[in-house]
């Protein structure tokens, strides 16, 4: 017997990170994070940034519990990339680069 391999629909997709975000935010679990993408989003940088461990525990209560729960409200944070120190907007469904006017609309990660 042969059965057909379907992707899940766009509802299910939402309703899967809906569940995924909730339990996260419950637990206040911190990132450990692997990006589809491998690559930093800045198109002149070949820095691969796919699996990531923010370490967000390694810079205190305040800078943790902040970045954790804008992560789990899907607002995500930005951070620089290590190579190019360009800026980027990390976040559950992905990464982009953004500029320094919107980093700092968003939390951010220290500069360490």
């Amino acid at each position: 017997m042969s059965h057909a391999v379907t992707s899940p629909t766009s509802a299910e997709l939402e309703h899967m990170h809906t569940i995924y975000s909730e339990g996260g935010a419950q637990r206040a679990v911190t990132q450990h994070f692997v990006y589809v993408d491998a690559s930093c989003p800045h198109s002149d940088c070949a820095q691969h940034l796919q699996a990531i461990d923010f370490r967000l525990e390694a810079f205190g209560r305040a800078v943790h519990d902040a970045l954790v729960n804008a992560w789990w409200d899907d607002a995500g944070f930005a951070g620089r990339c290590p190579a190019c120190g360009c800026w980027i907007h990390f976040t559950i469904r992905g990464k982009r680069s953004i500029d320094e006017t919107e980093a700092r609309n968003l939390a951010q990660l220290p500069e360490n």
